[in-house]
């Protein structure tokens, strides 16, 4: 794994060990990051199901202002602090370890929002579904934000919940790539 684009690029970052944790694909990543550029500067950044933290470094070498990850084990906060370190970005980034719904409280309760948003929860485990029905009935994400699941195709995504919209899915092998935006009111 390595940082694909931006101040960090060509860093290489550390991999979880064991099978719990499935990193994004560097052409998936690519993919993704080729679609969303202009939106990356300066926004505030949400990483959930963070793993390695992979999707928010690659958005803070390529300028995002600030990034929040979250996962719920904390030997994977610790390898994304150590990543974090290895690409000079630990400033910009907030390390939360906290079930995901409860952090998602969190940030509604404090009315933060974020620009972009990107969920890689494990693969036909319920968790997309879920996460996007929480996320959808807060308002977490910004107006003009854009939210990027990450999933097994044998998974899809609704076409609406709460306040979201599906807006695209792309395909690359068995791993589909999803878009959801606000639905204009």
């Amino acid at each position: 794994m390595r940082v694909i684009g931006g101040k960090a690029k060509g860093h290489r970052l550390l991999s979880p060990l064991g099978v719990e944790v499935r990193p994004t694909t560097d052409r998936v990543k690519e993919a993704v990051f080729n679609s969303i550029q202009q939106f990356i500067a300066d926004a505030n950044v949400l990483d959930l199901f963070a793993g390695a933290g992979t999707l928010g470094i690659e958005a803070l070498s390529r300028y995002a202002k600030q990034a929040y990850f979250v996962d719920s084990s904390s030997k994977q906060v610790n390898l994304i602090k150590k990543n974090l370190m290895k690409t000079k970005s630990l400033e910009e980034a907030v390390l939360i370890c906290s079930d995901i719904y409860s952090a998602i409280d969190t940030f509604s309760q404090q009315d933060i929002a974020f620009d972009l948003i990107f969920m890689d929860p494990p693969y036909n485990q319920g968790f997309v579904q879920k996460t996007l029905e929480k996320i959808g009935h807060t308002k977490i994400l910004a107006t003009e934000g854009i939210i990027i699941v990450e999933h097994n195709l044998k998974e899809i995504p609704p076409l609406e919940v709460g306040c979201l919209q599906r807006t695209s899915t792309k395909k690359y092998g068995s791993t589909g790539v999803t878009y959801f935006k606000r639905r204009e009111e």
